[in-house]
């Protein structure tokens, strides 16, 4: 992108300054990196799923992004908060490769960096680092990198010194700040790089794939299809974790995955579908960690297609639907029902869908509005082998039929499900969408702009010039007051025009054996394993 306004460095405004060691804050953890109990445990991680890139620059998937969490860092961390005695993962920014820095009025940033970080291959950490791995992002360009190329540029990053960097957006951007948590834009050691292939326009680096060095806690020291091991780097900055050698087994299925940690001989499963999650909870050797996160699981509503593209429909099957009844059966006790298209916990959200209660009598006079009194028949579609997707399914076409509509259910293997649902061709479907920077931003704007139709995230196709607009426009803003006004707006256009049913707010939940603490729950599904302790 091409830079809206040069921008004199020379000239810095104080707004807001954040430094390390500030302890806690409004009961928030600064750090994360406490002093575990004691070194020397094994922890045993099982997974059904393989990495598709160990490199954060082409990671896009969650557990891809569980293995930068470990061995990569960013310049600003997550720390954590406790609730009613329980701690959980926080979205507020704290201090990780950056140890301060400074907000400036004109959306630039000022970070000072830690000194004396080393790579886990020895090699010395500073400035340039950071400005090669941002720079690498933005020209691989891949997975996640467009969360970083729609805000910054080679002419945004500018070295000030050995651990000082300036970074202004080449656009507005009131969440600059966070876009510095996420996993793509972790620090890489250039002369790894540079060593192994370089960088390459438009390109992803097959070395990178499955070899990593990095200044987290852990380095990989094993990689196959079926296991991959992590150790504890031996020259990391911070305090030696307690567990010191992370070894994870890949492909077993989750009944596997059950009888295993229920004997002992893995710690955490990853991918144990809800449905079972009752059963673990009886196991006296299991415990199961759940924690609120930043999602929004819907039924999509493809206005591409006949009858969607009428909203009268759309209005009709909102009321039809007795979400409480249907997240209660088909999320097993981990999901909270949701009013509007983005959770409560994020910036500017109203429960702009509460007017749509369970009301035969209101969708059945929608339908004889839109000329569909006799109902009518369509098909659902949704992942197979997704428990959620699947008991939601059934009780959604028993629902529709009381006021005469006839659903077809189609469940879709999962890769495909993924490929084709942003098509167009799917009337009906079951999806989500995960906040990363839990902003009102990243909950409307990839979803419902029309700049975004159909694979970039409005899978709806919904197409309101009003709710584009005022969703672009409050992205710019950095007054508060003002954003969050035409965020409103844009959520009543939402819900008038029954752009979807939204259904639920997902918890994050992880099974774990019973000599497992303080493994995190954490909004966006990361999981840091150096906070770990095994009694």
């Amino acid at each position: 992108m091409t830079p809206r306004a040069k921008v004199i460095i020379g000239v810095v405004i104080v707004v807001v300054v954040v430094a390390a060691g500030l302890g806690t804050y409004y009961g928030l953890n600064y750090n994360h990196h406490t002093t575990p109990a004691k070194t020397g445990a094994t922890l045993t991680i099982a997974s059904t799923a393989t990495p598709t890139s160990l490199d954060p620059a082409v990671a896009f998937d969650t557990y891809s992004v569980l293995f930068d969490d470990q061995i990569y860092q960013t310049l600003v961390g997550y720390g954590t908060k406790t609730v009613d005695g329980t701690t959980y993962g926080a979205l507020t920014p704290v201090p990780e490769l950056a140890t301060s820095w400074t907000v400036n009025s004109n959306g630039s940033i000022l970070f000072n960096l830690r000194h004396n970080v080393t790579f886990s291959n020895g090699d010395p950490f500073n400035a340039t680092d950071v400005q090669f791995s941002l720079n690498r992002v933005v020209t691989m360009s891949q997975g996640d990198s467009f969360h970083v190329a729609q805000f910054l540029n080679a002419s945004g990053i500018h070295v000030l010194g050995t651990y000082q960097i300036l970074l202004v957006p080449s656009a507005p951007d009131p969440w600059f700040l966070n876009l510095f948590q996420l996993w793509v834009t972790d620090i890489v050691d250039p002369n790894v790089v540079n060593a192994n292939g370089g960088v390459v326009a438009g390109h992803v680096n097959t070395y990178m794939s499955d070899h990593a060095v990095g200044t987290g806690p852990y380095e990989l020291t094993n990689y196959s299809t079926s296991e991959i091991v992590l150790t504890a780097n031996p020259h990391y900055w911070g305090p030696q974790p307690n567990v010191t050698k992370l070894v994870f087994l890949q492909g077993g299925s989750p009944t596997t995955q059950e009888t295993s940690l229920e004997s002992g001989s893995i710690n955490v499963a990853l991918n144990i579908p809800l449905n079972q999650m009752s059963t673990l909870k009886n196991s006296s050797n299991v415990k199961v960690l759940a924690g609120p996160t930043s999602s929004e699981y819907y039924i999509g509503l493809d206005e591409n297609v006949t009858p969607f593209n009428n909203v009268d429909v759309r209005k009709a099957v909102n009321y039809a639907v007795n979400i409480t009844n249907l997240v209660d059966y088909s999320t097993y006790g981990y999901g909270v029902p949701l009013k509007d298209t983005m959770a409560p916990s994020i910036e500017a959200y109203i429960p702009a869908f509460a007017n749509y209660t369970y009301n035969l009598t209101m969708a059945r006079h929608y339908l004889a509005l839109a000329g569909y009194s006799h109902g009518f028949s369509t098909s659902f579609y949704y992942a197979a082998g997704d428990p959620i997707g699947t008991q939601l399914a059934q009780i959604l076409q028993s629902e529709l039929a009381q006021v005469n509509i006839t659903v077809t259910l189609e469940p879709i293997a999962a890769a495909t499900f993924n490929d084709q649902v942003g098509l167009g061709t799917y009337p009906m479907f079951y999806d989500g969408w995960v906040n990363l920077l839990a902003t009102p931003d990243d909950g409307l704007r990839p979803l419902f702009s029309s700049h975004n139709l159909g694979i970039y995230g409005n899978y709806n196709y919904f197409n309101n010039s009003t709710v584009t607009n005022d969703v672009l426009e409050a992205g710019k803003l950095y007054n508060t007051s003002q954003r969050d006004a035409l965020y409103v707006n844009a959520q009543q256009i939402l819900a008038s025009q029954a752009v979807e049913i939204p259904l639920f707010n997902l918890e994050n939940v992880i099974p774990v054996t019973s000599n497992v603490q303080n493994l995190y729950i954490y909004p966006t599904f990361d999981i840091f394993f150096d906070q770990v302790t095994v009694s």
